[in-house]
């Protein structure tokens, strides 16, 4: 996740356009390639670990680092953050790859693991995984079964395993108690119903506030409201394009609703959600867990209770997950497979959860414990059970063009300046020749 004050347009996976794409594909499938324009590896007896983070996940990722080398003084580990959008770190990662520096472990978001797998440039772990299959079989009776599902649907084009899938993040509300009691506006354990939005929305608006924000980023944004009407982007195989499907068309048509009735800011803006929420303004922000940290950040997780995103009747969520691999041109396999090992045991994913990840931790003993809820505001635990009903966000290889198609024609959606289901026939045109 990206660090705290930002625009509404934040989003987990920010998009790639079509010519970086192309290049990144490019890089991937190069046998060499220019060694000034790559990052340098760790080189020699080192296993270099890269990974997404900002100064805060730097932190983090640091001090579970320093614990692993307390135990494995043997193993020299480097690890090295690279910043921006996911999208900025998966063609940085395949250009030191390219260049002839290649990582030994790559932290992969579920948008980059079909793309890198696809491309020859990841080592099998089956061979690993029957080695030390009662470590690994203690850790998947651990995690929910979708993350393992999906982690081999999605990320193996031969029905080898590259994978091993580690935290994960939904989308769910995040809800000032006390604006809601002000208002008259009741808040349902299991999150807010359509139906009853409009009525919250109006309340809201007599006390001079907003209810909750209405913007176009894709997995922040977008995707929870067709996942929690029953639909999504893509088909459940990333084949085939439903955004036009009829429930896309009227999950939008009441998200334009709600911007329309002045229930919501005006999308677009550099409003920070959590901010608007600190001053009174907003009565709910959506986030994965980095919501966690927004509410500690504005001094109200004592005043906000989490719930599930609202729904049309369906629950459902866009979830991404984060994976570790080995790269084929690893030198240190077994030490990578090590730290892996680590990052999969109830004590590193402790460590690094009490740290203050901003993923929930893969283990359910973990993500269900005081070493990721203390602190954390009432409710925290549907970002567990979300997992139950969530979706994968839609990653195929050509995912970050599409990620924007779908931003772009969402937000003339949501602005006005599109009729919902002209413009989602459009946006399904456009994604057609990408699929």
């Amino acid at each position: 996740m990206n660090a705290g004050m930002r625009t509404p347009r934040f989003t987990r996976r920010h998009a790639l356009g079509g010519a970086g794409l192309a290049a990144l594909a490019g890089a991937l499938a190069a046998c060499g390639g220019d060694p000034g324009a790559s990052v340098e590896g760790a080189g020699g007896d080192v296993v270099e670990f890269v990974f997404l983070g900002d100064a805060n996940q730097r932190k983090q990722f640091e001090e579970l680092f320093a614990e692993f080398r307390t135990q494995h003084p043997e193993i020299d580990l480097q690890a090295a953050a690279k910043s921006g959008s996911w999208a900025q770190f998966t063609y940085s990662v395949a250009t030191q790859i390219a260049g002839g520096h290649p990582p030994d472990i790559i932290q992969m978001a579920t948008e980059g693991q079909r793309l890198f797998a696809s491309k020859g440039v990841l080592a099998p772990l089956d061979d690993l995984i029957a080695r030390d299959q009662e470590e690994v079989d203690d850790y998947y009776d651990d995690i929910h079964d979708n993350l393992r599902v999906w982690s081999q649907k999605y990320g193996s084009p031969d029905g080898s395993t590259y994978y091993m899938p580690g935290g994960y993040n939904p989308i769910v509300q995040y809800c000032n108690t006390e604006l809601l009691d002000r208002a008259g506006v009741e808040l349902p354990e299991d999150g807010f119903a359509w139906d009853d939005l409009m009525e919250a929305g109006r309340k809201l608006k007599a006390e001079g506030a907003f209810l909750m924000t209405v913007e176009q980023g894709y997995w922040h944004d977008v995707l929870p409201w067709l996942t929690n009407n029953g639909t999504s982007s893509l088909d459940e195989d990333w084949t085939s394009a439903t955004i036009n499907s009829p429930e896309a068309i009227e999950a939008a048509e009441f998200a334009r609703a709600l911007v329309a009735k002045g229930y919501s800011p005006k999308p677009g803006g550099a409003y920070d959600a959590a901010s608007l929420m600190q001053n009174g303004e907003l009565a709910a922000f959506h986030d994965g867990a980095y919501g966690m940290v927004n509410a500690a950040r504005i001094e109200m997780t004592d005043a906000i209770r989490m719930v599930p995103f609202p729904n049309n009747g369906v629950h459902g969520s866009p979830v991404g997950w984060d994976a570790w691999d080995i790269t084929a041109a690893s030198e240190r396999t077994e030490e990578a497979w090590v730290f892996i090992k680590y990052l999969m045991s109830v004590e590193g994913a402790s460590f690094f959860a009490k740290a203050g990840g901003t993923i929930v931790p893969a283990r359910r003993s973990v993500a269900t414990s005081d070493a990721f809820l203390e602190g954390a505001p009432e409710g925290a635990l549907c970002l567990v059970d979300a997992l139950e009903t969530a979706t994968p966000v839609p990653s195929p290889e050509r995912g970050p063009e599409i990620q924007d198609i779908v931003e772009e024609g969402w937000l003339q959606i949501i602005t006005g300046y599109a009729e919902p289901k002209a413009q989602l026939n459009r946006t399904y045109d456009k994604i057609g020749p990408l699929l």
